[in-house]
């Protein structure tokens, strides 16, 4: 005999079938590959969305959606971080793709509740879970082979470049930078953030270790840091490597005096999408301008064809 929890689970998932929900919990279905209205919620899902050749079927980015060019012409429904569901919902999507950290939770819970289908991504912290990202949106959305062919290339240039990286004598120390926030400090990638996780794909350690996540960076604990690189990310809230060269606490650093500060794009470098290895075998070879590490083959999803065609 079953038990009426077990009825009760059967009787929603059939209900939401039957209403054309396309997923339940996040989990994707069938359905999902003829979704023809699709709302991206973070920069690296919609580059993923992109690469898979299915550009034309988002109806809605968040303002993290940057690459490329094309995603910027799209309606936006707000920062991914801070979503209205009911904003979302208004779009009339039958598929949301969100990456992790999309929120918030009540936003989420409310899409979870509603007929549309939800598939949410992993944290990813290596060129492997964005291959694994690749492949999960591949086969929700009905590309699987090219997905698949694009999830290798993934891996054979975050394979490439480890390979490059491991012919370094010596690991530098480095920091990466956010711009302030509304006037505030400047940020610093702490252990455990998406900033550490590029570092070290860039393959160096990182001097501001001691911290947790991304915190504002005092004076002090920065002219302690002392770092060997400093790698300044473009956002919206920009500070350039010449500021950051003026700036009392780094001035002199060995990475201000031996000219290692090294611009970065912030959604290629920590978002995790498909040209995070392109994006940090940049940030290396500013880290190791000695260690001439090779370029890695263009990819579809590395270019941006609108910039590139004018």
């Amino acid at each position: 005999m079953k038990s009426p929890s077990l009825d009760r689970r059967l009787f929603v998932t059939a209900s939401l079938a039957a209403a054309g929900a396309m997923g339940v919990f996040g989990y994707p279905v069938a359905a999902w590959a003829e979704a023809r209205r699709i709302v991206s919620l973070g920069g690296a899902a919609t580059e993923i969305l992109y690469a898979l050749g299915a550009g034309d079927r988002i109806a809605a980015v968040d303002v993290s959606s940057r690459f490329p060019s094309a995603a910027r012409a799209k309606p936006n429904v707000g920062y991914y971080r801070s979503l209205s569901a009911e904003g979302v919902l208004a779009l009339g999507p039958d598929l949301v793709v969100a990456t992790d950290g999309a929120g918030p939770k009540e936003a989420i819970d409310v899409l979870k509740g509603a007929s549309v289908g939800l598939l949410q991504l992993d944290e990813a912290t290596s060129g492997a879970d964005v291959a694994a990202r690749m492949r999960r949106v591949a086969g929700a959305v009905g590309e699987a082979a090219r997905g698949e062919a694009a999830a290798r290339r993934i891996e054979e240039d975050a394979a490439a470049l480890e390979a490059s990286l491991s012919k370094v004598a010596r690991r530098r120390r480095a920091i990466v930078l956010l711009g302030p926030p509304r006037g505030g400090a400047l940020m610093a990638a702490g252990a455990g953030s998406s900033g550490a996780h590029a570092l070290a794909l860039s393959g160096a350690d990182n001097a501001a270790a001691a911290l947790s996540g991304w915190k504002p960076l005092t004076d002090e604990a920065a002219y302690a840091m002392e770092p060997d690189a400093i790698v300044v990310l473009a956002t919206s809230a920009p500070v350039s490597p010449d500021e950051i060269a003026r700036h009392p606490a780094f001035a002199g650093s060995p990475a201000v005096k031996e000219n290692r500060v090294v611009s970065a794009d912030a959604l290629g470098f920590i978002g995790f999408g498909p040209r995070v290895a392109h994006a940090a075998r940049a940030v290396a070879a500013g880290i190791y301008p000695e260690a001439a590490i090779p370029d890695l083959p263009e990819r579809d999803w590395t270019v941006d064809r609108d910039v590139a065609a004018r």
